[in-house]
């Protein structure tokens, strides 16, 4: 069977299956399937695949059906240009949190320390050492399971990161100059798609009103975040006055506000 002719027997499959953007992940998959990327899939719908690479996309496409994410199967993800890898112990980095990054590296001082609370897949972290080297960053998360995606994330980029492992900031010692974190913050009761509720749970819900994990991280930061510190965050929209009146509440004024990024200056 040609690329061409799998590409539509897939999408038919993942369409009837309700996936949104059937034609996109059936793409991918069988890029991922021959070892190609989806351009070179495009342009050779005339290729033949081998029978090995025939049931190992039978395999993909039936568990995309069953609404898995295409990430936990090609466990790829692109995030601030870089590749990470991705598994279901972590949240899949999004694209709109790239801007938590950008000003991080803008704001952070030269050869100062800066802090990753949550790390996940260690995508910020890496990502921000890329950019800045002369930073001193460490990154810590609740699980084993996290940080072990997070190490092998730091060793294929070959940055410099330490990890800790740490409820917030309970096992962090010192102060920094900024601190950057996307904690949970869905509500408990939020409907969520099948594939989010792939992602770990611990990664996602924040409480009622989604800010209970934030409420308690913003009273443990005074005690590590040095005065003039900036503080990078990430919330939905709606949740930005709740997060900004908390913040203020602990001597952290509002800079920069984006769509889902808040910047925070702690006075000095």
């Amino acid at each position: 069977m040609t690329v061409g002719q799998l590409i539509e027997q897939s999408v038919a499959q993942l369409e009837v299956a309700g996936v949104t953007g059937a034609r996109l992940d059936a793409q991918l998959l069988i890029a991922h399937a021959v070892g190609r990327n989806r351009a070179w899939v495009m342009a050779h719908p005339e290729f033949e695949l081998g029978l090995d690479q025939l049931e190992l996309v039978k395999d993909l496409m039936q568990r995309r059906a069953q609404r898995e994410p295409v990430v936990h199967l090609t466990n790829k993800r692109e995030f601030y240009g870089l590749e990470f890898y991705i598994n279901a112990d972590v949240l899949t980095p999004r694209a709109e949190t790239e801007q938590m990054v950008e000003w991080a590296v803008k704001s952070a001082p030269k050869d100062s320390r800066l802090i990753d609370v949550g790390t996940g897949s260690g995508a910020i972290a890496v990502a921000i050492a890329k950019q800045r080297p002369d930073l001193k960053i460490m990154a810590t998360d609740v699980t084993d399971e996290a940080l072990a995606v997070a190490r092998q994330n730091i060793a294929a980029h070959k940055v410099q990161v330490e990890l800790v492992k740490s409820d917030l900031f309970e096992s962090v010692k010192g102060e920094f100059d900024t601190v950057v974190t996307n904690l949970p913050y869905l509500q408990d009761d939020a409907e969520l798609m099948p594939e989010v509720q792939k992602e770990p749970a611990v990664a996602l819900h924040g409480g009622a009103d989604g800010l209970d994990l934030y409420r308690r991280f913003l009273q443990q930061l005074p005690s590590h975040l040095r005065p003039g510190g900036y503080l990078f965050t990430e919330c939905d929209p709606w949740q930005h006055a709740g997060l900004i009146e908390a913040a203020a509440n602990q001597q952290l004024l509002l800079q920069q506000e984006g769509y889902f990024i808040l910047g925070f200056q702690l006075a000095s």
